[in-house]
């Protein structure tokens, strides 16, 4: 197909014969003009008359333009007297016998010879030519002639004389492309087109054949080849074309139309309506039909600002972050706007442009923050210091070099700039600099509250006192262990940003309230800088791990370990990462995988680091459960010799003391056992909370012969049932199942082994279920067949629908939270009720666990 236009016009010739009118009806670009020239051509090539003419909106209000247009070349010899008016553009009504000696003109030069009269955008013609035509089309089959007019799909034409030459007329419609059609258009031009480069020319085009062959046309002149290999210039190319036909439709309009475009092309999609009717200074009227017109015409985008003069972008620029600002957008939206005009023409800039920027650098933007603080330099109220610290932490967010140089920078040019030192330590943190954190974070209390935060990790930054004014300080005397665990839940308050949400959601963990610990993190901002949301998942993952809920831990482990690859430097997150991966690989009985994990965590950064104690401790239960139990002391004892360069005493944290204690049994030093388990006991005691005291007491009866330990037990149960630690609570009941069927007591060790399987399964850890599985055999109550249904039977996706089901939040938040469509959600919790055996949304927590 060479020429779509001269197919259509093929189509439009079989109906503009004498006697007949024709309206073609198409969008911009549709080929509508090349139409008409193609059949114009075709009649002057057969020896018959052609009068054209061409409307235009500039030009709608001067009465009989097109008829003026239509007959300024005819012999003036046979124009009539009452036609002379219209012709000169004198007439001012188009009163009968003007319009009759229109008419008479026509008829004559028709009985010379047929006659085809063209009027193109006939939308735009004035009302006397209208009528003229309208006074034509009523009379033209007892004549030969043909009359055709194109119009603009969708384009508004409310004279009645239109609709009197609708209502006479065959009607022609225009469409685009289709994407075979344009191929073949390209292959015409080009040569043959590879598929992948005749489909970049559809999408770029979007079919429209204007586009289309003005595109074929630029990328012949840059000789660009149809190959699969150059469909990428396509792209680029085709935005300039459209941009540059957009610009051409754009000048024919009317003010209003033009203004609004402009406006629309500056505010982006969807623009808050009082600001755009504010910058536009149009009627709501004239607005809504502006908006229309610029709808139907398609023209948007940076190319309809790129045709603006410089100085008129410019000024429409700040008139749009004026009005912005009084409106209430972000300050990112108005800082946007901002980028676009000279410094110095509102005090308000650098204040606007220094928040977005600090936005932008919460948001993980760098090269958006870098941009916002270069030109905020340039503002005469610009806060040099301020804009140093927010670049290089935006360098530090976007892992660029140069952070650690550039927070000096800016904490040399105000010594006094907590917020400067605040991110400098924490950029010695990523590069692993701790040794000189205490010194730079000296300065001030705000300041030094945030050792307590790096203390977590680096030895070198554990403050020597701290206060319990701020939520880290709180999570520091919790490590140490000083404080009990209900006067931590006095003085938690997570209110204050990121790290106070954080901080205080890691307090409520060690304090058994899991909940409200998750509640905390799901406030997170998640739109944060990839190292904050791998933290924030990890904690997540570590909450559910200590509920039991292994599948929604392993499904927050995945979401992290994606952003931790966007980031490694942040070794801490990595190994505690690492350690819960590997005890939920032990706790499904995947020994070698977890084994594996635990060797590729060990690396030199991460044994500098407080998290790595967590690596050993997991490694030494991966060892008990291979029955090496030397080597698993070992491990245990090299876990409490690593804690030991920290204060950090509470089991709450890290019980290694306990695996230790069981090694040391099976070795046989009871004594040292005891006294390792003793000792975790009386720590758990002092912090207070039910799930690190129940596992000390375990642990203390499982090294306790005779009656002594079977209490300890039962006192671990009983601990137990009164926390959130499930997977604890299966682990005591399994031991103390055990110790009461060598006890002779087998009713009740069936009792307890029974509920120790159900909760096992239900948690998720086959390994455990398995344990409390062949111990029940073991009392003679018959093979039990394992529970294939619960919580162990949902998907990882499933696991986090019915939680967030399970604690109130509707289809649309669950949908928002997991990125998944509203509509799905209903279908996941059908097949969440029917696995966990639950009727709806009511019995959920009871099936999870979730309080």
């Amino acid at each position: 197909m060479e020429n779509r236009p001269k197919v259509w016009c093929a189509g439009i010739g079989d109906q503009a014969v004498p006697g007949t009118t024709t309206v073609v009806e198409g969008a911009p670009g549709t080929g509508k003009t090349a139409a008409l020239d193609d059949l114009a051509a075709r009649w002057e090539a057969s020896g018959r008359q052609v009068v054209r003419a061409r409307a235009s909106a500039l030009e709608s209000d001067l009465p009989f333009g097109i008829v003026a247009q239509l007959f300024d070349l005819v012999d003036s010899a046979l124009v009539p007297v009452e036609a002379v008016g219209a012709l000169q553009l004198t007439a001012v009504a188009a009163d009968f016998p003007v319009l009759h000696g229109v008419y008479r003109l026509t008829a004559a030069l028709a009985a010379r010879a047929d006659l085809l009269v063209l009027v193109d955008d006939a939308h735009w013609a004035d009302a006397a030519s209208l009528r003229w035509l309208a006074y034509l089309a009523l009379r033209v089959r007892r004549l030969p002639i043909a009359l055709v007019l194109t119009v603009g799909a969708g384009e508004r034409c409310d004279d009645p004389s239109f609709g009197e030459i609708a209502a006479a007329c065959r009607r022609v419609a225009l469409d685009h492309l289709t994407p075979a059609e344009t191929g073949r258009l390209v292959s015409a031009a080009l040569g043959e087109a590879a598929p992948e480069f005749a489909a970049a020319c559809f999408d770029a085009t979007g079919g429209n054949p204007l586009a289309v062959t003005r595109l074929v046309k630029a990328l012949a002149e840059d000789e660009v080849p149809p190959t699969a290999e150059a469909a990428w210039r396509v792209t680029q190319r085709g935005a300039e074309v459209s941009g540059e036909i957009m610009a051409a439709r754009l000048r024919r309009r009317p003010a209003s139309v033009v203004t609004t475009a402009h406006c629309l092309a500056a505010l982006g999609p969807s623009p808050h309506p009082g600001v755009l009717a504010e910058l536009t200074r149009l009627s709501p009227v004239e607005l809504a039909e502006a908006l229309r017109t610029v709808e139907l015409l398609g023209v948007a985008g940076p190319a309809v600002l790129d045709d603006m003069p410089a100085p008129a972008r410019a000024a429409l620029h700040l008139r749009a972050a004026q009005a912005l600002r009084t409106h209430g957008a972000s300050d990112r939206a108005v800082a946007d706007h901002l980028l676009e005009t000279s410094p110095g023409l509102e005090p308000w800039a650098g204040e606007v442009l220094d928040r977005a920027a600090q936005e932008a650098v919460n948001h993980g933007d760098t090269a958006g923050a870098a941009r916002l603080l270069w030109r905020a330099l340039r503002e005469p109220v610009a806060n040099p210091s301020r804009a140093l610290r927010l670049l290089g932490i935006a360098e530090l967010v976007g892992n660029l070099p140069g952070a650690t140089a550039r927070l000096r920078e800016a904490l040399q040019s105000d010594v006094d700039d907590a917020e400067s030192a605040i991110a400098l330590s924490y950029a010695l943190h990523a590069e692993g600099a701790p040794a000189e954190i205490p010194a730079v974070l000296g300065g001030s209390p705000t300041a030094r509250a945030h050792l307590a935060v790096h203390g977590l990790v680096w030895q070198e930054a554990v403050p020597t006192s701290v206060s319990l004014d701020t939520p880290a300080g709180v999570l520091h005397r919790v490590m140490v262990g000083d404080i009990s665990a209900d006067e931590t839940r006095r003085l938690v308050s997570p209110g204050g940003g990121v790290l106070a949400a954080l901080t205080s959601a890691m307090t409520l963990n060690l304090a058994d309230s899991l909940d409200e610990a998750l509640a905390v993190l799901d406030e997170v901002d998640r739109a944060q800088a990839p190292a904050l949301r791998a933290l924030t998942n990890v904690m997540r993952a570590n909450v559910q791990r200590r509920k039991g809920d292994l599948a929604s831990a392993r499904a927050d482990l995945a979401v992290a370990s994606d952003h931790l690859r966007q980031d490694r430097r942040w070794h801490a997150v990595s190994t505690w990462h690492a350690a819960l991966l590997a005890d939920i690989l032990l706790e499904e009985g995947r020994l070698d995988e977890a084994a594996a994990v635990i060797a590729d965590a060990s690396t030199d950064e991460a044994r500098r680091t407080w998290s790595f104690g967590g690596v050993l401790t997991v490694r030494g239960r991966v060892l008990t459960a291979r029955g090496d139990d030397h080597e698993a002391l070992e491990a245990f004892l090299a876990a409490g010799r690593h804690c030991a360069a920290w204060p950090y005493r509470n089991p709450a944290a890290l019980s290694w003391r306990s695996g230790a204690a069981l090694a040391c049994a099976a070795m046989g030093d009871g004594e040292r056992a005891r006294e390792l388990a003793q000792e975790e006991v009386a720590l758990a005691r002092v912090w207070g909370a039910p799930r690190a005291l129940g596992m000390a007491l375990r642990a203390e009866g499982r090294v306790t012969a005779g009656a002594a330990g079977r209490t300890l037990l039962e006192e671990a149960v009983r601990v137990l049932r009164a926390s959130p630690g499930r997977l604890e609570l299966a682990r005591a009941l399994v031991d103390l199942g055990v110790v009461l069927r060598r006890q002779g007591d087998t009713a009740s060790a069936r009792t307890y082994l029974r509920d120790a399987v159900d909760l096992a399964q239900k948690c998720g850890s086959t390994a455990m279920a398995a344990r409390a599985y062949s111990e029940l055999v073991a009392t003679s109550s018959g093979p039990r067949r394992m529970r294939q249904t619960g919580p162990t039977a949902l998907t990882p996706t499933e696991h986090q629908v019915a939680e967030l089901a399970a604690r109130g939040r509707s289809d649309d938040e669950i949908a928002s939270t997991l990125l998944m469509p509203a509509e799905g959600v209903e279908g996941v919790l059908s097949g969440i009720y029917r696995k966990l055996g639950v009727s709806g949304r009511l019995h959920l927590a009871d099936a999870l666990f979730v309080d």
